[in-house]
């Protein structure tokens, strides 16, 4: 029977992950935040896993939840394998050696890729792995004191909202040059944030990946180029389809996505095609373009629209599209657009429907929504849109 990891407190967490990791148990990483429905639907493909196993013994994969399409959850299994290629591909890339020691500071949710990659680089690595419960970073209390040595080497995983509180403070940038490297990834990054970043003088770089991959495949590295555009990961090769521009991925990290019927999907010739655009430098590097679908990534978590549409027609709405809009602290934030009528009491309606963090921030009242002749999203009526005032 696969064993189900869903605990709220966050060290308590990584040390159910460390008591089954390298067994033949297979594990789920479930977010104790879900609703009641997404814990139902997680459960309802479990089952189906499990009797496409045929009750076998386990295969020791570590499975981890990942937006998918059309509003449905989605599970990517990976192996100890590759989970800890993708950690020593990183360790070779920042140059402290195979066999060099690398603790991590973990405030990041072990239950998202981002965060159980602390452990696993720790693990890899042999050393400390510090878990930090108050990752919130509202005031000074939450800059613990971890280091107790001078020679040791320490990253910290932190996705831009994490980084901009923590400059923020009194302290913060005393408290973040005590790690050797900072790496931010799970969100855009704004060009504020990063100038903030090089004048304090911090080693931080900013890292391209997924759930799929095991975190990181490409890194750009303050000093590298003006334009945020990384270099591959020893143990990745990136290519572009030649239709669409979309970023292709083959590594020694890709996982299997675990499909509605329970069985596991290998990547098509050992390449997994991510939904996002791209282009290369005249140096090699790559450049990601954006979305080649309509996800929203606010503060590290990706969000279906299609998810939070079914939503607000389960709550009252008729005509509704939902798209992302530029946010300062959170990188986006959920807008929904919606076509009259519809009850005032809409928002309030879809609480316990869906966590918090996938609530539309603003509603705003449409004619039509902005759709071409063809159907498609029209980008131009689309900004006419978010430039009008909530209801």
């Amino acid at each position: 029977m696969a064993v189900r990891i869903c605990v709220a407190e966050t060290g308590n967490y990584f040390r159910e992950i460390a008591a089954h990791y390298g067994h033949d148990a297979d594990v789920f990483l479930l977010n104790p935040t879900w609703t009641a429905v997404q814990r139902a639907d997680a459960e309802r493909l479990i089952d189906r896993f499990e009797k496409a196993s045929k009750g076998c013994s386990g295969s020791g994969k570590i499975f981890i939840a990942s937006g998918g399409s059309g509003g449905k959850l989605r599970f990517v299994a990976h192996t100890r394998e590759s989970l800890e290629n993708s950690a020593r591909a990183l360790i070779r890339h920042l140059g402290i050696g195979e066999n060099s020691v690398l603790n991590c500071y973990a405030c990041l949710p072990p239950w998202h890729i981002s965060g159980l990659m602390t452990f696993v680089r720790s693990r890899v690595s042999g050393r400390c792995l510090h878990v930090a419960e108050n990752a919130g970073f509202h005031d000074t209390s939450a800059l613990e004191n971890f280091r107790k040595t001078a020679d040791a080497y320490w990253t910290i995983s932190l996705v831009p909202t994490q980084l901009k509180r923590i400059l923020d403070l009194d302290d913060g940038v005393k408290w973040l040059k005590n790690f050797n490297f900072i790496l931010l990834g799970g969100a855009a990054v704004s060009a504020d944030l990063i100038c903030r970043a090089q004048a304090a003088e911090l080693n931080f770089g900013v890292g391209y990946g997924m759930t799929e991959t095991a975190s990181l495949v490409s890194l750009w590295r303050s000093g590298d180029c003006d334009t945020i555009a990384g270099t591959s990961l020893p143990h990745a090769q990136i290519s572009l389809t030649e239709a669409d521009s979309r970023i292709c991925i083959a590594a020694t990290s890709l996982g299997e996505t675990l499909a509605e019927d329970g069985t596991l999907i290998p990547n098509p010739n050992g390449v997994f095609e991510t939904n996002d655009e791209g282009r290369f430098d005249a140096a090699g590097r790559l450049q990601v373009l954006g979305r080649a679908d309509r996800y929203i990534n606010s503060g590290g978590e990706k969000i279906d629209p299609k998810l939070v549409e079914s939503a607000l027609r389960e709550a009252g709405a008729g005509e509704v599209m939902v798209v992302g809009e530029a946010d300062a602290e959170w990188g986006e934030r959920v807008l929904a657009l919606i076509v009259p009528p519809f009850p005032p009491d809409i928002l309030q309606r879809l609480r316990g429907r869906l966590p918090a963090w996938m609530l539309p921030k603003r509603i705003v009242a449409a004619q039509a929504l902005p759709l071409d002749a063809k159907g498609k999203l029209d980008r131009v009526a689309l900004e006419k849109l978010k430039s009008l005032g909530e209801i």
